[in-house]
């Protein structure tokens, strides 16, 4: 995803994609990542959730997250808060683990809760956000962003983790809260890119300056 906000913070742009990688199709399986994007008055934020290749329908999860996170985002910023305060964060994460949870309960019975999870909800995450000079960046589980003031800078990539299982929000529901990391900076002008764990092919350096030329590569998700 790219966010390009200018200087008088009125023109943020984004834009997001997600395609189904090559592996997957081979095999006749879903795409399991998704992405989407929300521009606000001085705001916007980008979000991309990557599903558990294990789980027979992550991709559920998936769509869900994004949708899920956006929509936290929105009431936040919309009402004036900064991506930068981690307290925003930790509402967003609240707010989705309740959402999930609420959607679990009506999935099956308690005795279930486990393999439900596994099937459905296991999803990372990478979400950027930005409201006027402030920019914000929160993980969990593994992906990639890049930011800069024309083009992006350097790729800052996460995982991967050992024996390939990277935290998911959703282990929240089930007692095995998963670790998340938030980076903050100012960026009164500029272009930020996030991406799914194919970030490493991607090659975010090299991203196109203009949001609207945005050319996901198979097998990640980008916006």
């Amino acid at each position: 995803m790219f966010v390009t906000p200018s200087k008088c913070h009125i023109n943020t742009k984004a834009v997001a994609a997600a395609v189904t990688g090559a592996r997957h199709l081979r095999l006749g399986r879903n795409g399991q990542d998704a992405a989407g994007a929300w521009v606000g008055a001085g705001a916007g934020a980008v979000v991309v959730c990557d599903g558990c290749g294990a789980g027979a329908s992550s991709e559920v999860g998936a769509r869900l997250g994004v949708r899920l996170v956006l929509a936290a985002l929105e009431a936040r910023l919309g009402r004036g808060a900064s991506p930068a305060d981690a307290t925003v964060w930790a509402e967003v994460r609240a707010e989705v683990g309740a959402a999930l949870a609420q959607i679990l309960a009506l999935l099956g019975p308690p005795a279930a809760r486990a393999a439900l999870v596994h099937e459905h909800l296991l999803f990372t995450i990478v979400a950027a956000a930005v409201r006027g000079d402030a920019l914000a960046v929160w993980t969990v589980g593994d992906g990639g962003f890049a930011f800069g003031a024309d083009a992006p800078g350097p790729a800052t990539v996460r995982g991967p983790f050992a024996d390939n299982q990277p935290p998911y929000l959703a282990y929240d529901l089930v007692d095995r809260p998963a670790a998340a990391a938030l980076v903050t900076a100012d960026l009164p002008r500029g272009v930020v890119v996030v991406a799914t764990d194919g970030v490493a092919e991607v090659g975010l350096a090299a991203a196109p300056r203009r949001a609207a030329r945005c050319s996901p590569t198979p097998g990640s998700s980008t916006a």
